[in-house]
C-alpha cells in the first residue's frame, strides 16, 4: 500500500525551511542594495556606494549558493516523494481510473491534506493523503496538483503507445465547488503535444 515516510518528510521540511529563511535574507539584501545604492548615487556618495556593494553583493551571492544547495538537498527530494506517492496511489487504484473507457474526464479536488480524483460520474474516488506533510502551503498544493496531472498524462500516453484507443481524455480542477477550464490530455484520439512532450522527457 502506498504510504509516506513521516519522519523523512519532517527532516526534509526542516531543511527546506532553512532555505526559505535564507531566501528572505537574500530578498532583504537585494532591497538594501537597491535602496542604498540609489541614495549613494543621488548624494554622489562614493563611500556609501562602495560600502553597500561590498556588503550586499557578497551576502546575496552567499545566500544564492545556500538556496541552491537547499533546493537540491531538500526541495527536490520532497518533490520526488510527492511524484512517487502519486504514481503509487494511481497504480494501486488503476481500476478506478477506468482506462477501459474511451471517453474519460477526471475531476481533481482538494480538502485539507487530502486530494481526490473522480472519474466521470462514478461514485468511487481515488484518495491521496498528504497528512505526513502537515499543513500544505499553496505552493505545495500546486506541486501536488501538477504531479497528479503529469501522471495522468504520462499514463495515457503510455497506454496509447501500447495500443490503447481513446477518443477524449481530459481533466479539470475543482476548487470551492467551482470547476476550472477542462484540459484535454487526448483529443480526437491524439495526445496533446505538450503533454506528450513531457511524457517523452520522463522516459
Amino acid at each position: 500500500m502506498a504510504n509516506l515516510n513521516t519522519e523523512e518528510i519532517k527532516k526534509l521540511k526542516k531543511g527546506e525551511l532553512g532555505g526559505l529563511i535564507v531566501a528572505v535574507f537574500d530578498g532583504i539584501a537585494c532591497v538594501a542594495l537597491i535602496v542604498f545604492f540609489s541614495i549613494a548615487i543621488a548624494r554622489s556618495d562614493e563611500y556609501l556606494r562602495l560600502y553597500t556593494c561590498s556588503i550586499c553583493i557578497p551576502l546575496m551571492s552567499t545566500c544564492s549558493i545556500i538556496i541552491a544547495i537547499c533546493n537540491n538537498k531538500y526541495n527536490k527530494p520532497l518533490d520526488r516523494i510527492i511524484k512517487n506517492y502519486v504514481q503509487e496511489v494511481l497504480i494501486e487504484n488503476a481500476a478506478l481510473m477506468h482506462p477501459e473507457r474511451d471517453n474519460i474526464a477526471y475531476y481533481i479536488s482538494n480538502e485539507g491534506n487530502e486530494f481526490f480524483v473522480k472519474t466521470n460520474n462514478f461514485k468511487e474516488v481515488i484518495i491521496f493523503d498528504f497528512s505526513a506533510f502537515g499543513k500544505l502551503s499553496l505552493a505545495r498544493k500546486a506541486t501536488i496538483t501538477a504531479a497528479i496531472i503529469n501522471r495522468l498524462g504520462a499514463t495515457f500516453c503510455r497506454l496509447m503507445e501500447r495500443g490503447g484507443k481513446y477518443k477524449t481524455v481530459s481533466y479539470c480542477a475543482i476548487k470551492d465547488g467551482n470547476q476550472s477550464k477542462t484540459i484535454n490530455i487526448i483529443e480526437n484520439g491524439t495526445p496533446d503535444k505538450k503533454i506528450y512532450k513531457n511524457y517523452l522527457k520522463q522516459q
